[in-house]
């Protein structure tokens, strides 16, 4: 038996090597994908659509008074008169109000439920963001450094003998 290794392909590591950094780029793309996605939504709901309906609540309120001074006006301009228009404007801002006063409480209740399906899944990403971050790049530095030591040690290896010599 022989004291010597025998190595055949240097070029399969390599390329194992090459589809690991490869895949560390993927992956690592994906998981920062997915979190930021997940960060923006919770931006859009905490920011966007809170910011926007509320301010769409203090607008229509002011409408309300607006529209509620009107009518109050208009009965003491004429009592005996119906006010219809003023009436009907008073119910119709108000049944916006309420709509938007739903959509507020839609979004209360949405961010809460967001927090309680997103962290779990979020949490699960934890070991996979150690392997992308922190263990498969010692792994491609690793067998970087094989694959030096194997190419240093195959070029100090003269060929092996195949049986025959060949003699004068």
């Amino acid at each position: 038996m022989s004291n010597q290794a025998r190595i055949s392909s240097i070029d399969a590591l390599e390329g194992f090597r090459a589809d690991l950094i490869r895949y560390l780029d993927t992956a690592r793309v994906a998981l920062e994908d997915m979190t930021g996605e997940a960060r923006r939504t919770r931006t859009w709901l905490d920011v966007d659509r809170t910011q926007y309906w509320t301010f769409q609540h203090k607008k229509t309120t002011k409408q309300l008074h607006q529209a509620e001074e009107e009518l109050y006006s208009a009965n003491l301009t004429n009592p005996q008169a119906s006010n219809a228009i003023q009436k009907m404007a008073v119910a119709r801002i108000r049944r916006k109000l309420d709509e938007i006063e739903a959509k507020l409480h839609a979004i209360k209740r949405w961010r809460q439920v967001y927090d309680n399906r997103t962290g779990p899944l979020i949490h699960q990403l934890e070991p996979m963001f150690a392997q992308v971050g922190q263990h498969l790049p010692k792994a491609v530095h690793t067998l970087t450094e094989f694959i030096k030591l194997l190419q240093a040690y195959a070029e100090k290896v003269p060929p092996p003998a195949t049986g025959k010599e060949s003699g004068p």
